[in-house]
């Protein structure tokens, strides 16, 4: 409705797995344009990234630096394919956490209010990890959430 009225330009989803969109897809009077979604090392959801893009989806990545846990984020700062990309590159190891999900194909949205992190987000245009690079960091995955208490929202619904 809220498009019709033109009070909106496009509508999202947040948190959808595969089946979720499918369903959703065989239901639905206008498709989403995003679907916004957990995504980091420890939880690379290749599958789902690679069904929205060939939906023409934009895949929306957040927790990429841990989720507002500065415990997490120093766990995913530490990753041995993180700091090895950091010291190749010159960079601190979120740039090389938010280059890696841009890299990946994600649109990410960092949440920060401190001006100096704000400046170090930026940095992650002015270098390109190797697809040797990527394929370390994607190693990490385990499958583990951060958010939801851990629970794949697959599982709910």
């Amino acid at each position: 409705k809220l498009l019709q009225e033109g009070k909106a330009k496009a509508i999202g989803v947040c948190n959808y797995s595969m089946r979720h969109l499918k369903e959703l897809f065989e239901n639905c009077e206008v498709r989403p344009m995003v679907n916004q979604v957990e995504f980091h090392p420890l939880l690379v959801q290749a599958e789902l990234l690679e069904f929205c893009e060939q939906e023409g989806l934009a895949f929306q990545a957040f927790a990429s630096l841990g989720s507002g846990d500065s415990r997490r984020a120093r766990d995913f700062f530490a990753l041995s394919g993180v700091q090895a990309a950091a010291r190749a590159h010159g960079a601190t190891p979120a740039a090389v956490l938010l280059r890696w999900a841009t890299q990946k194909g994600c649109h990410i949205i960092p949440k920060s209010s401190d001006p100096g992190r704000m400046k170090q987000n930026a940095t992650i245009f002015g270098f390109h990890l190797t697809d040797e690079e990527l394929e370390a960091i994607d190693a990490s995955h385990v499958n583990a959430r951060l958010t939801w208490g851990g629970t794949d929202p697959d599982r709910i619904g």
